[in-house]
């Protein structure tokens, strides 16, 4: 299990994240901010950053031992392809956007943030392959990647079983409700999951939704399975206080703030 880099206290309250080992400071954008970047051009930079290429199932994966999941995420964007392009736009976008403090370029062998201001002596940091672990865990936790399982797992890409089956399982699911969205006229192509998640909050808990997008990724995705579990504690609740016997008891919405830890099944 990998080790978390960044403090809740960080993430809950949407402040600036240091980045030490690159001496950055990361800015976390409200969803409102995201939107103007284009949530499909979002998610790939994000995607391309995070992603552990080095655990990509075998068939995909050939002859990248000596390499670090730095120096593909550099051959993939010096690739002379529309789709490489394309990549290496919105990484240059998505860092425009968390780091807003600094001028930023790219070398073959790195990214350059300088430092913007009136000072004379301006400081050049950089995210290269001796760094680059560190920047991708930290914006794996800031954009919440790692809160829909409550955990940061050392696996991007799974290799076990379960865990495959699982994911698999998930995809079908999403394929399936795509489908019967397409079905009923809903332009699939244009769908928004944060907006999703906003529609849901702003009903459920009666929120303005411009208020919503003013939260974090991080911030939106916690409220929302913060909503989920309270919404099931609830209908537990009412269903066995009606008389019902054959309810599962649900988890406590507020386990992680009153136990320290998830309660068992």
């Amino acid at each position: 299990m990998k080790k978390k880099l960044v403090h809740k206290l960080l993430l809950d309250t949407k402040a600036k994240v240091p980045l030490p080992s690159a001496q950055l400071v990361f800015y976390q954008p409200s969803i409102a901010e995201i939107g103007m970047l284009g949530e499909p051009n979002f998610l790939m930079a994000v995607n391309a950053l995070t992603k552990d290429y080095k655990k990509l199932v075998p068939q995909d994966n050939f002859d990248l031992d000596s390499l670090t999941n730095f120096d593909i995420i550099m051959s993939i964007i010096k690739e002379k392809t529309e789709n490489s392009k394309m990549i290496f736009i919105n990484i240059m976008q998505l860092f425009e956007l968390i780091f807003p403090d600094y001028k930023i370029g790219a070398t073959p062998n790195s990214f350059v943030f300088q430092d913007k201001g009136e000072q004379e002596n301006k400081q050049i940091h950089m995210i290269d392959k001796n760094n680059f672990d560190d920047f991708s865990q930290t914006l794996y936790e800031i954009f919440g990647l790692a809160s829909f399982s409550g955990q940061i797992t050392d696996d991007y890409n799974p290799g076990g079983d379960r865990a495959r089956a699982l994911v698999e399982k998930f995809r079908k699911k999403h394929e399936y409700l795509a489908q019967l969205r397409q079905e009923k006229g809903e332009d699939t192509a244009v769908a928004s999951i944060f907006g999703r998640y906003m529609n849901i909050l702003a009903v459920g808990e009666h929120k303005d939704k411009n208020q919503l997008a003013q939260y974090s990724v991080y911030q939106l995705i916690e409220e929302f399975k913060r909503f989920e579990l309270k919404e099931a504690f609830d209908y537990t609740l009412q269903a066995k206080m009606a008389g019902a016997t054959k309810i599962k008891d649900a988890k406590d919405w507020m386990q992680d703030i009153t136990l320290g830890v998830e309660l068992k099944e």
